[in-house]
């Protein structure tokens, strides 16, 4: 007898005993994701099943810190509620949560674009309470992205060459000049640190919800506003349509500006541009790493539709007219202002 594997996943078995439920009350297939297989419930809820920690962290503190940061982003209205935590086991190596299931669309860009800045300014504008344990919380925020930029790098800093090398030797140096004058600490806030459009749903009602919040950290709120606006995230997703011109990001910061708090919109005012560049350096030296580890071509050619994707975009991130275009947003005439974006 010839067994079709599709149908066999013990994965659903495994949730449907540990939630008490039937079988036929849980989606017979996945939705996949790169970090997390999702499972939808009858009745509006969903599964998410880790496969990794972005932190480093055991598949034990990765599930705590993750069901704390849905708890702790709850008030603001704009991720998911939480519904419960199904543990770590041999059935389940990296546990679960059960999370709303969000009735959205992908968003449009730039049309969403106001509402993704409305949904950070409702978790921006949480207060920060005095513990802010398990959550990242560096006392030296600056240097920290610096470390983190420095440590993908380090295993391929003599495989990079040409342009890009340069680049990214011009933007380190820029970092460490910046951080060897000692500025103060940013006012930190509760942040997401993985906002791209393609992490939020917009519902019917135009508000946009934030899906994956497990790895949030306490560091200033222009992590999100870079994050989410930068053009290395703008193209992401791939099932996120459209693009942002210099307009349409100024209006993304205009709209968070207006929904939080004058101190608060004042305080990240001058750091906005500061992490653009990092958040880049960020993202960029990840892209760069990959690609000098990886078989760019073989990955660019390969059947398989998630990895040719991936690679494309990641090539896009890595060609250093693209790499340009993102750093004419901080160097040259078209630079933004502090006061351009937020007002």
């Amino acid at each position: 007898m010839i067994t079709d594997s599709r149908s066999v996943d013990p994965t659903r078995t495994t949730l449907a005993a540990a939630l008490a439920l039937s079988e036929d009350a849980i989606a017979a297939e996945p939705v996949e994701g790169r970090v997390h297989r999702h499972w939808r419930l009858a009745g509006g809820r969903l599964v998410r099943v880790p496969r990794m920690s972005h932190l480093g962290l055991s598949p034990r503190r990765n599930l705590i810190y993750a069901a704390r940061a849905f708890r702790r982003m709850a008030p603001s209205g704009a991720v998911p509620r939480l519904h419960g935590m199904l543990r770590v086991s041999p059935d389940l190596p990296w546990g679960a949560l059960v999370v709303d299931d969000v009735d959205g669309a992908v968003p449009t860009l730039p049309t969403d674009l106001p509402a993704i800045g409305r949904a950070l300014a409702a978790i921006h504008r949480l207060p920060v309470p005095t513990r802010r344990a398990p959550f990242v919380d560096p006392a030296d925020p600056l240097t920290y992205l610096l470390t983190v930029a420095r440590r993908q790098l380090a295993p391929v800093q003599d495989r990079l060459e040409g342009d890009a090398r340069r680049i990214l030797d011009e933007e380190m140096g820029w970092a460490e000049g910046l951080i060897a004058q000692a500025p103060p600490r940013p006012a930190p806030s509760l942040v997401a640190a993985d906002t791209h459009p393609g992490n939020f749903r917009i519902l019917p009602d135009g508000a946009a919800v934030l899906l994956d919040v497990e790895r949030p950290v306490y560091d200033s709120a222009a992590v999100d506003l870079a994050h989410a606006s930068l053009p290395s995230s703008l193209a992401w997703d791939p099932a996120v349509r459209g693009g942002a011109e210099r307009a349409d990001i100024v209006a993304f910061h205009g709209a968070w500006a207006a929904e939080v708090p004058a101190d608060l919109a004042a305080a990240v005012r001058p750091w906005v541009l500061p992490y653009r560049r990092l958040i880049w350096l960020r993202t960029t030296s990840w892209a760069c790493a990959w690609a000098a580890t990886n078989d760019l071509s073989a990955a660019l050619a390969s059947a398989d539709a998630a990895t040719s994707g991936l690679a494309r975009r990641l090539a896009r991130f890595v060609d250093p007219a693209m790499m340009e275009e993102a750093r004419s947003g901080w160097i040259g005439d078209r630079a933004f202002s502090g006061e351009e974006l937020i007002p």
